[in-house]
Formats: structure tokens, C-alpha cells, sequence
């Protein structure tokens, strides 16, 4: 049945319509009606929560308490009561609603149901909330305000005063709120400030009051009506302490006054400028190197650059200006006049990110200047000397890191300063590395390297030899501040002494060819017949005659080498394919080749032009290298051939196998006469092959690793050979 058939149709309608939330509760607290309100607060739908425990929508912390009184209304302990309880809405938010209870009794007095009012405090919570919030921040307005805030009405009488305004006056709010404003602001000239008229004032304006302690202070102060409902009720007035201020305006204008007089006394001189109507005009100058220009302050100020320096300066000057004026920091520039040299510095003063005027401070140089000239002669003389000087000089620091290098260094060495700057020098190979420790303990020792010779390494790897001489550098207090070292290249020297070693060894060899070759080769020439003769008549002896006629061939290949050495043999150019000359040297060679299993490769790495050359020399130059190479292979071994063009005036061929390989200390005496590796060489051969490189104009490197083989670069020129080159040389 309907719970509300049994009420008055008044009540059914009031239940149905009402704003507040109303409910009808079983006696076991399930929901039996709701109405609209209630619905709208909650979020749930009359069908939603019928029948349904009332405490499934009220926070669980809160449901005790409910019961407990849900309980004292039954057994009649309570009539009604009204609590304010958290209820969680459909959304899940939390909503605080006011909620009175009754019990509802038939006529008999019976309990028959619970009617429930609910009221959502949320709304007029967020409305008190934020009328506070506006309340605290006026208060904080008035409260917090650094300025000192007075409220009067029209007769002036004071209605409030802020904490402000009490530090100000010394007064607290109790010895002036009822008070007449006029009582604090007598005045010691009421003549020229009026305290009635104080109260009308729309403008910004001081006056000078007693302070609670007897001390004279200054306010300056701003009316602010106070206007309710279109009718003014009341002036805020609003104070500030300038009495502070206008002494710091006093001690500026004393200060200003000081500095004028240090700018007049100092020994440069200070200006100041502005543009105006396309000029720059002079709104300060003075200092005590104005005057010795021969000017006074009367002669710059108010004029432009043209009316003060001749032309020639002023065009100069002018352009310095407007790079100042244009927003750029600290223009520098240099001036003489009458003799005096002067440095200017200028510098814009920005307002709102706009040069209003720029300001200028002008130092005495000349002496400077003149040093300076001294010191730049002094200098260019003593950098002409180090750049000019064929010997390698560099300047370290304590650190032994590069500060400079001549040009000869980069020359010697092959890096530029650029790469050498702030670093360690990487001219000591790593075999002395040692010797270049012990090199820094005596430099740090203070002491002086002079003429060690001693070998360094290029950029590209190629060791030099030089001679070297290092001198720490001291100051003047004899501290070390750094290093000196002057390195002299003796790379050409070693060379031609080892020429002339070699030159001294090859005279010997000539001057024993030329004897061996005459004693030895008459009685070869008859040895050789008679042989031939007695072959004839023993022929069970064979092989004896096949053996000794191969020994004096032997001997007599010998001494045509010999002879070689002895007289110079005309060589005969003309242009040539090296790319044929190589082909015949492997087809010579092949044969040999395959017989000691040794694999010849040919390579030609680009296209090889034609040249001039000595066909009949090169084959010989080229078959020498391959039979070494041969020679030099135990097993199974390889020999290729490389030719390519390094630039477009230089021919290389390379030779690379895979032989046995030579010692380090061997490979620089190849070439000498009389010097081998072979067991039954002469070592005329690789001679031989040096020389025939060298009347092409060419040169020879060889390159050796034991167990790992050789590698000889033989490098000729493209370009003809000169036309009185006619024999070895």
C-alpha cells in the first residue's frame, strides 16, 4: 500500500513538490518512497534505492551513529533528531547534507514508518565559503597592504586604520579609531597645508605630521572615495613614509653633486651623448684631460662632433658613435690630438630596451703608445728573425704543451700550428721514449740540451734526423715559465755523409773491377779454350767439363759485373710501355718461378701512360728484384706485381712477397757494394738496381719484416728524362 494514501493529499503533494529532500524509512531501515529532491541530491532514482538498506549510501563511519538514533526514536528516547551526515552520491562524489528524522505513529500509537528530511549543505556551503574567501582577501587587502590604510567618514572621523598605518603613525588602532583625523594631522604650517582641506584632496599630495614618538616625518598620501550605492560615504586614505626618501633624494642630489666634482678632478676625461634632429650632441664633458686638449666643458656641451674636432677626426669619431648608439656594448676607439693619443670607451644606456644616451670614458695613452711602438719593433724584429731562420723553433709551457711554432717548424715537421696548439709535440718515436722522459727532468731542472743529435718523427710517419738544443725560459724572479726548442734538420747531412761512405766503398770496388777484370778475364779466356779442347778427347769425363764450364761462366758473369762498376755503360732512352716491359719479365721469369712454387701476379691498379726510359735497363732492374724475391721464398710462395699512378707524375711498382724477409738493422745496407743476405751473393746486384733508378730520376724503398716478406716501391717519373743524361752517373 502506499504509504502517503493513508496521509492527507496537503501532504502527498508538499512531499512530491517540496525542494528539500524527503523520504518514507521502513521500521528496518530500508527506503519505501522518495521523492524528486532527494533523488536529484543522491543521484539514484526512487527504483534504484527501494527496498535497499538506508546505509549503503552513507559513508560507512557515519552509520552507527544513524542507527543509534534510529533506535532511541523507536523505543522513544527521541521525538525527532536532526544530524548532519556524509552521504557518497551515484557519481562517488561526497555530498554533506542535513538530515532530520521522525517517527510516524498510527492512532494507537503504534510505530508505522520513519519520514526523513534532507537538505544538501554543499550549496550553501560553497556560497558562505566563497563570501569568507572575498571577506580574507579585502581583509588581506587592507590588512597586508605595505601602505598605510586610513578610513574616515565625510566629517572626518576615523573609522579604521590598517597595521600599516599604525608602524606609520606610532598610533594603534584603539588611540584612533573615534578619533577626528585632524588630531593627527596638525601641522607645523597650517597656512600652507590646510588640515580641513585634506579630506577633499583628488590629487597625490604630502604633508609633514608628528609621529607618537615627537619625530617630524613626511607622508605622501592618496584620497580614495568610498561610494555605496552611488553616494559617497567615506574617503579611504591611503599614506606612505617618504621621510626616508626624500633624504636618500637629498644624499642623491649630494652624491650627484660629488661626482660631478670627481669627473671634473679625474685624469681622463668623461662624456655623455644623446642624438638629436640627426646630430650627436654633448650633454657631459669634463675631466682633467678635457683641459689638456686645450678645451673646457662650455666648448663641448649642447655641440655636435663637427663643431668640436676637425673634420678629419670628427668623421672618423662619428661612425664609433653610432655603433654605440646603434645598441652595441663597449665601442672602442683610439684618437690623437695635439699630441696627446687617447683610448674612448662607449657604452649605450638602455631604457625600455631603447639607447637613450651613451656614455664614454676617455684614458691618456700617449705613453702607453709609445712603449707600445718600442715593443712592436723590438718584436717584429725578433719574429723576423724566428720566422725566417731555417731552423724549427717552438715555445712550450710548464706542461710541455705547444704555445707556438715557426714556419720552419711546420715545414720541418709537417703539422701546422693550428693542430700543435695547447697540445704535447708528437715528433719522439715510441723506441725513445725514455730518452724523452729524461729530456723534460733536465729541462725541468732548469738545465740547457745543446746539439743532440738524435732522430724525430714527421707527420707522415718518416723519421728525421736532427739536431736539437732546448733551453727552459725564466722570469725575472728566475721561475721557469716555460720551454725553448730550436730544432735543426741533418736528415740532408747524414745522407751525404752516408754517400760519401758509400761513394768511398764503390771507388774501392771500381779500382778492384777494373784490376780483377784485367788479370782475371785473359786467363779465363784461355782456361775456357783448352777446356773445350780436352773435351774432345775424354769423353767418360763428361760431366767434370759440363761443371767447370759452368763455374768460369760463373766467374766470368762475375767480372762483367765488375766491369759494370769499372766503366759507365751508355744508356739508351726512348719512349716505352712499362706495361710490356713487366709482361716480358714475368714470361722470363715464369718458368724459374713454377720450379721453386712460387705463384707471379701482375697487377696494374690504373691506366699507365708511355715514358722515356731504358727498356733494356728496366727489364734488368725488374728481373733482379723478381729473382730476389724468388730467392728469398722457402715454399709455396707468391710474388705480386703492383703498378699505379701516385699523381699524375709518378709511376709506383711495387714488389711484395712472402719470403723469409730481412732484419731491420740489415735493410739499411742493401745496395752497398759487397753487401749480401745470400749465401753466395755479391751484392753487386741490388747495386746495380739502385743506380738504374737513380739515372731514371727515380727512387727505391724497401720495406722488410722477418717472416712476413719484403716490399720494394719503385718509384719513376712520367716526365723525360733530361737529354744529357747519357750514362750512369
Amino acid at each position: 500500500m502506499d504509504m502517503l494514501s493513508r496521509t492527507e493529499p496537503s501532504f502527498a503533494t508538499v512531499f512530491e513538490f517540496t525542494t528539500m529532500g524527503m523520504a518514507i524509512i521502513s521500521l528496518n531501515g530500508q527506503w519505501m518512497k522518495m521523492n524528486n529532491s532527494l533523488s536529484a541530491i543522491t543521484g539514484y532514482s526512487e527504483e534504484e534505492l527501494l527496498y535497499t538498506d538506508i546505509t549503503a549510501i552513507f559513508l560507512s563511519e557515519e552509520t552507527d551513529k544513524l542507527l543509534r538514533h534510529l533506535e532511541q526514536l523507536l523505543s522513544g528516547d527521541l521525538r525527532s533528531f536532526q544530524i548532519e551526515q556524509r552521504m557518497k552520491s551515484k557519481e562517488g562524489t561526497i555530498i554533506r547534507v542535513e538530515c532530520g528524522i521522525s517517527l510516524i505513529r498510527n492512532s494507537d500509537n503504534e510505530p508505522l514508518y520513519y519520514m526523513a528530511q534532507m537538505k544538501d549543505l554543499s550549496i550553501k556551503s560553497e556560497m558562505e565559503r566563497k563570501l569568507a574567501e572575498s571577506e580574507q582577501r579585502y581583509n588581506s587587502l587592507i590588512e597586508h597592504n605595505p601602505a598605510g590604510i586610513l578610513t574616515s567618514d565625510l566629517n572626518g572621523l576615523i573609522l579604521s586604520v590598517n597595521p600599516a598605518m599604525e608602524r606609520i603613525l606610532g598610533y594603534t588602532k584603539t588611540d584612533m579609531v573615534g578619533r577626528s583625523i585632524h588630531h593627527f594631522w596638525e601641522q607645523e604650517d597650517q597656512a600652507e597645508y590646510p588640515t580641513d582641506s585634506a579630506l577633499l584632496q583628488t590629487d597625490n599630495y604630502m604633508l609633514r605630521v608628528t609621529h607618537k614618538s615627537g619625530e617630524k616625518i613626511e607622508l605622501g598620501l592618496k584620497n580614495v572615495p568610498i561610494i555605496v550605492n552611488g553616494i559617497t560615504e567615506g574617503v579611504y586614505i591611503i599614506a606612505r613614509d617618504i621621510t626616508q626618501h626624500n633624504k636618500d633624494r637629498e644624499s642623491l642630489r649630494v652624491a650627484q653633486q660629488d661626482l660631478h666634482d670627481t669627473v671634473r678632478r679625474q685624469q681622463g676625461m668623461t662624456i655623455k651623448f644623446r642624438q638629436m634632429r640627426g646630430k650627436f650632441i654633448h650633454t657631459l664633458c669634463d675631466g682633467e684631460l678635457l683641459y689638456r686638449l686645450g678645451y673646457k666643458p662650455s666648448h663641448i656641451l649642447g655641440n655636435g662632433l663637427y663643431e668640436i674636432w676637425p673634420f678629419y677626426m670628427a668623421i672618423n669619431i662619428d661612425k664609433y658613435y653610432r655603433r654605440a648608439w646603434s645598441g652595441e656594448e663597449n665601442v672602442m676607439y683610439e684618437a690623437t690630438f695635439r699630441g696627446i693619443t687617447y683610448l674612448t670607451s662607449l657604452r649605450p644606456i638602455f631604457e625600455n630596451g631603447r639607447v637613450v644616451e651613451v656614455i664614454g670614458s676617455c684614458v691618456d695613452i700617449t705613453e702607453r703608445k709609445h712603449m707600445e711602438t718600442e715593443l712592436r719593433d723590438t718584436k717584429e724584429l725578433l719574429e723576423s728573425f724566428i720566422n725566417n731562420t731555417t731552423d724549427a723553433i717552438c715555445v712550450l709551457d710548464q706542461r710541455f704543451k705547444v704555445i707556438s711554432v715557426n714556419s720552419a717548424y711546420e715545414k720541418v715537421f709537417g703539422w701546422n700550428q693550428d693542430e700543435l696548439l695547447n697540445q704535447p709535440l708528437p715528433i719522439y718515436p715510441v723506441f725513445l721514449e725514455e730518452h724523452h722522459k729524461e729530456i723534460h727532468d733536465i729541462l725541468k731542472a732548469g738545465n740547457q740540451i745543446s746539439g743532440l743529435e738524435t732522430v724525430r718523427v714527421r707527420k707522415d710517419g718518416q723519421l728525421i734526423h736532427v739536431s736539437v738544443t732546448k733551453t727552459p725560459i725564466k722570469n725575472e724572479k728566475g721561475e721557469i715559465i716555460g720551454f725553448a726548442g730550436i730544432t735543426r734538420d741533418i736528415t740532408e747531412r747524414k745522407r751525404t755523409e752516408e754517400l760519401l761512405r758509400k761513394s768511398d766503398k764503390l771507388s774501392v770496388a771500381g779500382q778492384l773491377a777494373a784490376g780483377l777484370a784485367h788479370e782475371i778475364r785473359n786467363p779465363l779466356t784461355s782456361l775456357r779454350g783448352f777446356l773445350q779442347l780436352l773435351q774432345n778427347d775424354m769423353k767418360g769425363k763428361q760431366h767434370y767439363f759440363d761443371i767447370m764450364l759452368s763455374e768460369l761462366d760463373r766467374i766470368n758473369f762475375i767480372v762483367s759485373e765488375f766491369l759494370v762498376i769499372a766503366k759507365p755503360e751508355a744508356i739508351q732512352y726512348k719512349r716505352s710501355d712499362l706495361i710490356n716491359i713487366l709482361q716480358t719479365v714475368i714470361a722470363l721469369l715464369d718458368t724459374q718461378a713454377n720450379l721453386c712454387n712460387v705463384q707471379l701476379l701482375l697487377e696494374f691498379e690504373s691506366d699507365i701512360p708511355e715514358f722515356i726510359c731504358s727498356e733494356m735497363h728496366l727489364k734488368q732492374l725488374f728481373i733482379n728484384l723478381v729473382k730476389n724475391a724468388i730467392e728469398a721464398i722457402t715454399k709455396d710462395g707468391q710474388i705480386k706485381i703492383t703498378v699505379s699512378m701516385q699523381g699524375s707524375e709518378m709511376i709506383r711498382v711495387r714488389t711484395q712477397d712472402n719470403g723469409c724477409g730481412i732484419p731491420e738493422e740489415r735493410v739499411k745496407q742493401l745496395g752497398e757494394p759487397f753487401y749480401t743476405t745470400k749465401e753466395k751473393g755479391t751484392g753487386l746486384g741490388l747495386m746495380m738496381c739502385f743506380k738504374i733508378v737513380e739515372a731514371h730520376k727515380g727512387t727505391m724503398s724497401i720495406q722488410s719484416q722477418i717472416g712476413e716478406g719484403t716490399i720494394i716501391d719503385v718509384f719513376l717519373p712520367t716526365q723525360p728524362i733530361s737529354k744529357d743524361i747519357s750514362e750512369f752517373e
